[in-house]
């Protein structure tokens, strides 16, 4: 029989990700958060139903379980001379995905930002995380909009890679990493595009106040 390390890979990394953070914490906390706020089990939705301390917490999980799919489990498979970034594209793709559409929660996930954080520390060096999470942090101060600040973070990633080039910018995999994690942002946050073009979007200070306003 043949061994596929790569397939137990990418099942093991998507398992990972459809652990979701705000749904287990929001369980202890009586709360089914997929039908609470915006429905999205994620930390900003985690922050609007469950308060600030509850929401940092989903946001760790979130990107600590990018992170470990990408660092921790091709090394149970595979010898680290073997595990190169195509190996470690296909762990983060797949915890990605199955924090968006996890097995465990009929498929009903977050959007992915925090696990995708998570895959990118993993995989890049450490200044294209803190440059994405910068531009994200301004974008939000600027339009209020989480969403908005996600989607052109992501977008930033491909764009910073090729113009710092720190990492090797011929390798293919990281490039299109950069590229799909930008793509996959604008398809998950669909529906806050819609609300946006609707001008029906919570702004960020709105969801602040509304937190507050349950203390």
């Amino acid at each position: 029989m043949t061994f596929y390390p790569e397939l137990l890979i990418i099942l093991l990394s998507y398992l990972l990700g459809s652990v979701s953070g705000g749904i287990i914490i929001g369980k202890i906390k009586k709360i089914d958060i997929r039908k609470e706020g915006s429905k999205s089990s994620g930390a900003t939705n985690a922050v609007r139903t469950m308060g600030i301390t509850f929401g940092l917490i989903v946001f760790f999980i979130d990107v600590y379980k990018g992170y470990f799919a990408v660092q921790y489990i091709p090394t149970l498979f595979l010898d680290n001379i073997d595990i190169d970034n195509q190996i470690r594209l296909l762990a983060a793709l797949a915890s990605i995905l199955g924090h968006v559409y996890p097995l465990f929660f009929k498929f009903k996930g977050g959007k992915g930002v925090g696990t995708a954080l998570g895959t990118l520390i993993a995989m890049f060096s450490p200044l294209y995380p803190i440059i994405a999470f910068e531009i994200w942090l301004i974008m939000l101060m600027l339009s209020g909009y989480v969403g908005l600040s996600s989607i052109i973070a992501g977008i930033s990633v491909p764009i910073t890679h090729n113009l710092l080039a720190i990492d090797n910018i011929n390798d293919p995999y990281l490039q299109l990493f950069g590229v799909l994690i930008g793509m996959f942002f604008i398809f998950t946050h669909r529906e806050n595009i819609k609300r946006m073009l609707k001008k029906e979007e919570d702004q960020f200070k709105k969801i602040m106040l509304f937190e507050s306003s349950k203390q």
